[in-house]
Formats: structure tokens, C-alpha cells, sequence
């Protein structure tokens, strides 16, 4: 049986022991928040470590404002782990595509199936999560390893499928991106690394829904054929994936610069990263802070 540290931000009191009945019979801890500025300041406490937060849509009874999707982005961004989800008896389609779009990992309806309901979408939220947590403990480690044996492979093909997999940790260490995908393959082409932007560092948040990656882990630098090739890809992804991050070990030709300045009009935008590049990446304390650092060096950058 899993179990997750769950916070329960309702102000309905009968609500609040229905859900202690539930998710402390699941075998979860519960804590409980009355009112937003409660929940705020259990979710700011050191060391506070929730999976869940179960958040009212309205917190001031029936005829209040839906204030519980006023606090959804600040839990976000207290406990980046932790998966909101919203709960609410006046469900409607507006608050709905209002949750999602500010990054809810799901919705729940106070309803007949609302106890079934419950226990299922905690434990989903809670086995996320906790996988999450695991990989964030023993990431660096992971990926330190993954990245030295990605140099010392010999075998091209190998060599390039351990590149796709630094890669992958690498935006898997970010706890605000959401679902990263390698090597995706569709009827017209093959996406190397696919990472779904369900940030909401004010940073990314207004970045595109998808960000694509490019693999090159060759000794020789990647040229202006493969900077026309990757922009391509971008190019008809019907804009929710302007980003694109290209990882060549072997580095880049002042021809594949030159490329990417060509289409620098538009709206997207090429991060580039080399062998040592990638190690600073790998060696950064703060992957986030590494990342927006990289951003702005593409977006300033004159080549």
C-alpha cells in the first residue's frame, strides 16, 4: 500500500473528516487547511514534503470565488513534487480549462463516486511522485554516470542512445518540466528528446508547450545541414514547440551558427549545447538556474 504526506485545503468540515476517513484508511498521512494563507504556511514550512494537495475550488462556501484555483499556482510553486488536484461540487467547463491550463494534475467532482474516485487519484499522484523524489535523490549520481560512460562508448550507435539518455535525466532533474519522452518516432521523423512544459516558473511558463531535443553524440561538429534539418522539425510542430535544445558533443561549425541567425526573426529559438557545455549542465547546482542562464545566452547571443 502506498503512502504520501497529503494536505487537504477545504473549509467544508463534513468534507474534511470524510477525507480523513478515506486517505487515512489508504494509509496516508493528512494535514488540513482551512483557509488559503493556512495552506500557505504549512506548504512554506522546512521541510514540509507533501505528494498531494487536494484543493477546494471555492473556500468561502457555495456562493464564494473559486479562490482555491487562486491558490493552485502558489502550491505549484511551494511544492514543485507535489500534484495538485481540485476539488469542487460546482463544476463547470470554465473553471475546468482554468485549472488545467494553470497546470492542475487533475480535477475531482464532490459526487456519488467521489470516495472511489479519491483514493484512486491520490495513489496515482502519490506513485508519481514518490518515483520523482527517488530519481531527484539519485539523479546526479545517475547522471554523472550516464555522462561518462556516453564519452567512453565506442559503438556509434550505442554512443548516440546514451547521449539520449543524459539527456533525459537532465530534464527529468527539473522538477517543474513534466513528461520527457527519447526517441519518439513518427510517420515523417524521428524526435530525439520530446519534454512536456507543464512549468510554472514565470521563466517557462510562457515558453511553448513542448520543447524538442536533438542528439549528436559524434567526434565531428554538427554543420549547417543539420541546423536546416532540426529548425525543419520546429517548423511543423504548429507552434507548441518553439524551443529546441541540440546537444553535439563534437560541437558546431560557424556554418551552423550562421544558419540558425538566418531564421533569427522568428518566433523560435535554438539552445545550443557542446561536450563542455554539457558538463556544466551536469555539474550545475541548480539545473533550473543553469538552464535559464543558457536561455538567455541563445536569445542575446549575435551568432
Amino acid at each position: 500500500m502506498s503512502s504520501g504526506q497529503i494536505l487537504i485545503v477545504d473549509d467544508d468540515k463534513g468534507f474534511v473528516d470524510l477525507y480523513r476517513e478515506i486517505l487515512t484508511g489508504a494509509g496516508h498521512a493528512v494535514e488540513v487547511a482551512s483557509k488559503a494563507a493556512e495552506a500557505i504556511e504549512l506548504l512554506s514550512k522546512p521541510g514540509s514534503d507533501f505528494d498531494v494537495v487536494l484543493i477546494d475550488q471555492k473556500l468561502q462556501g457555495p456562493g464564494g470565488p473559486d479562490s482555491g484555483l487562486e491558490l493552485l499556482r502558489t502550491a505549484q510553486n511551494l511544492a514543485p513534487f507535489a500534484k495538485p488536484i481540485i476539488v469542487t461540487g460546482y463544476a463547470s467547463d470554465d473553471a475546468i480549462e482554468t485549472a488545467f491550463a494553470a497546470g492542475v494534475y487533475d480535477y475531482l467532482e464532490k459526487s456519488g463516486t467521489f470516495a472511489a474516485l479519491l483514493k484512486a487519484k491520490v495513489r496515482n499522484a502519490v506513485e508519481i511522485t514518490t518515483e520523482r523524489r527517488l530519481n531527484a535523490i539519485r539523479g546526479p549520481a545517475q547522471l554523472k554516470a550516464a555522462w561518462t560512460s556516453a564519452q567512453q562508448e565506442l559503438d556509434p550507435q550505442r554512443k548516440g542512445a546514451l547521449l539520449e539518455r543524459v539527456m533525459q535525466l537532465l530534464f527529468r532533474a527539473i522538477p517543474s518540466f513534466g513528461e520527457v519522452t527519447a526517441n519518439l518516432r513518427t510517420d515523417s521523423e524521428e524526435i530525439d528528446i520530446v519534454v512536456r512544459n507543464s512549468s510554472t516558473d514565470p521563466f517557462w511558463s510562457k515558453e511553448s508547450q513542448y520543447f524538442f531535443g536533438e542528439c549528436k553524440n559524434w567526434s565531428k561538429p554538427s554543420g549547417a545541414p543539420q541546423a536546416r534539418d532540426f529548425l525543419s522539425k520546429l517548423e511543423t510542430k504548429h507552434e507548441r514547440g518553439s524551443i529546441g535544445f541540440y546537444f553535439s558533443v563534437g560541437g558546431f561549425t560557424w556554418e551552423f551558427h550562421q544558419e540558425l541567425a538566418k531564421r533569427s526573426t522568428d518566433r523560435r529559438l535554438v539552445i545550443t549545447f557542446d561536450a563542455q557545455q554539457i558538463s556544466a549542465w551536469i555539474e550545475s547546482a541548480d539545473p533550473l538556474k543553469h538552464l535559464n542562464e543558457r536561455h538567455q545566452r541563445a536569445v542575446t547571443s549575435a551568432r
